[in-house]
């Protein structure tokens, strides 16, 4: 059954910061080529950096100097060079020798830039310090006595994983290769929250474009069911938990800070909105394909 076209592909090859549109990708076991193959770590416990901690990562704006040639999985020097733009307009290329200092004058804080490593290099992806109680109810940005959000639904082997580290070793995702966002549900919270829900806020990899305007969180409807998009069919797994980064400013795309943002989700969506994808055949598609629900 058609549900609407694919209108948006997202690749962000910088972990939390602003990305790029693509027309095409191939979306593969891993996602998209190029997505997420850099990220910010601390240079002094060696953590990878994420925007939930570090909001001024989101008004950087990363894109690939070039696409991969491959689908198959990138690590360390095959990954291709990031190019970084700062808030005053300086570029600065993942792999040049004064990277590190510029993104640490900036974030005010020591950092490293560094590819993806493999997934058996457990170390690089380890966390410094387990998060407890007080680190989750920041990076979700929970009110004092707020019910924490229900991630029931993630696989055991990816809390598992989320334990120890801070990313699934082998990726830079915080926990799913691919996230889908649809324009009925952003047009849902805009109407029902009253707030500006724009696209870049939510950061997804694929933004539908659904033939019904219903006012409707209409992708919680394919839990559990499988979407054909272009040549690839995609499991949709679970919903998308919220954090507090959509509600940051984001200066690549004029976002002001909005704290409003969050309140609206909690209340309208359980803090929950889009849904995460597993890839159950690769294939390529490209803006304009149709979306298929498959059972």
């Amino acid at each position: 059954m058609r549900v609407g076209t694919l209108s948006e592909i997202w690749q962000y090859p910088v972990k939390s910061l602003s990305g790029q549109r693509l027309e095409q990708a191939v979306l593969t076991t891993r996602g998209i080529p190029g997505d997420r193959c850099w990220a910010l770590v601390d240079a002094a416990s060696g953590e990878i950096g994420s925007a939930k901690r570090w909001p001024a990562l989101l008004n950087l704006h990363a894109t690939l100097s070039s696409q991969p040639a491959s689908a198959e999985p990138m690590y360390d020097a095959a990954v291709p060079d990031a190019v970084i733009q700062l808030p005053d307009g300086t570029r600065v290329n993942s792999r040049e020798p004064q990277a590190a200092a510029k993104l640490s004058d900036y974030l005010g804080r020591a950092v490293r830039i560094e590819p993806l490593a493999p997934p058996d290099d457990k170390d690089h992806y380890r966390l410094a310090q387990q998060r407890d109680e007080t680190s989750f109810a920041a990076e979700m940005g929970l009110l004092p006595g707020e019910a924490a959000p229900d991630f029931s639904s993630t696989p055991a082997e990816i809390l598992n994983a989320l334990a120890e580290h801070a990313t699934p070793p082998g990726t830079y995702f915080d926990a799913f290769p691919l996230h889908l966002l649809t324009t009925q549900s952003l047009d849902y919270l805009a109407q029902r929250g009253g707030v500006q829900a724009v696209v870049p806020r939510f950061r997804p990899n694929l933004l539908v474009q659904t033939d019904s305007h219903e006012l409707r969180l209409t992708e919680n409807d394919w839990l559990g069911r499988r979407l054909r998009i272009g040549d690839a069919v995609l499991a949709v797994n679970s919903r998308t938990v919220r954090c507090s980064m959509p509600a940051r400013e984001q200066l690549p795309h004029g976002l002001a800070a909005d704290r409003s943002l969050t309140r609206a989700m909690v209340e309208h969506c359980d803090r929950q909105l889009g849904v995460n994808l597993l890839i159950e055949t690769a294939g390529s598609c490209r803006v304009g394909d149709l979306v298929t629900l498959l059972d």
